[in-house]
């Protein structure tokens, strides 16, 4: 699909695209658009669960969505659908939603994406968010991950790469490190692969959650991934309820751990093996049952 970048689509014009479609759009000025998906590339929720803060606490408008049957294998993402008394109620594909929010300062608005990741169509979605992004007058595009690694719960590592130094002066204030990594991708990279090719500014930042935990949601790496968007995006983002859901949460983990000699064992063996180097493909690594536990469960219901 062609698109001409110049032009900015007035509040109400329906865009269309083959792997999502927009309902409506208020007139965005000099948005910058982050992406953060479910599935793959999502340990600990961290990727999904900071688009979808940033959407209520900002206030976002759901002005579109993915188009399920472009971007989806039913049979890998089944439909969930609700039966009562012999009648078909409801069908709920995979999918999500882009949200737009105004800022209402000279630094620009948003787009914000909350989805699946998709399973089809990956070169022509990652193509057409870029067009759009394009369309609208972006300042460039940042794409949410997280994956699992040899850290600690308390630690608070991201990395990042990225289309090229627009970033650099902000990275270097938080922390964000380089990625070097070799292996299977997510979509992620195909996304900023295609903003490469259309002269689109992009980052993708990569939160690296600890291999030990499961099932829960990390809001101590939310709150560090927070400080830094609010600094790339230049918005104000409040972080008093992640801290507050961070803490009590802490306290259980850290109550686990001595309670737990196989899971005290995991972490002493981080902390005695703690490794220069920020990545390690967990991939490649052996695995044991007893390196993966479940928090809920060691907690009572």
């Amino acid at each position: 699909m062609v698109v001409d970048s110049r032009r900015i689509p007035a509040d109400n014009e329906i865009m269309k695209f083959a792997t999502f479609q927009l309902e409506t759009m208020p007139v965005l000025s000099s948005p910058m658009v982050v992406v953060g998906l479910r599935g793959w590339g999502n340990a600990l929720e961290v990727a999904s669960e900071m688009a979808t803060f940033m959407v209520d606490s900002l206030g976002g408008r759901a002005v579109g969505r993915m188009d399920s049957d472009a971007c989806f294998r039913y049979d890998g993402n089944r439909p969930d659908v609700r039966i009562e008394n012999g009648r078909l109620k409801s069908i709920n594909c995979s999918g999500g939603g882009f949200f737009a929010v105004k800022t209402n300062h000279d630094q620009g608005d948003l787009l914000i994406l909350v989805a699946d990741e998709p399973s089809l169509n990956w070169q022509r979605f990652s193509r057409e968010l870029a067009d759009l992004a394009l369309h609208l007058g972006a300042r460039g595009l940042i794409s949410l991950g997280s994956m699992f690694d040899s850290v600690l719960h308390t630690d608070r590592i991201i990395s990042a790469f990225t289309t090229g130094d627009d970033y650099a002066e902000i990275f270097t204030r938080h922390g964000v490190l380089p990625t070097s990594y070799r292996g299977p991708s997510a979509i992620h990279t195909l996304i900023l692969d295609a903003c490469a090719k259309k002269g689109l500014p992009g980052a993708s930042l990569w939160c690296h959650c600890p291999a030990y935990l499961q099932g829960i949601v990390h809001h101590g790496m939310l709150i560090q991934l927070t400080r830094v968007l609010a600094d790339m995006l230049a918005v104000s983002l409040e972080t008093r309820k992640l801290e507050s859901l961070w803490k009590a949460l802490e306290i259980q983990i850290q109550e686990l751990i001595a309670d737990n000699p196989k899971l005290e064992g995991i972490v002493d063996r981080i902390r005695t093996n703690k490794r220069q180097g920020v990545l390690q493909n967990m991939e490649k690594k052996e695995k044991k049952p007893a390196d993966v536990i479940r928090l809920k469960d060691f907690f009572d219901p």
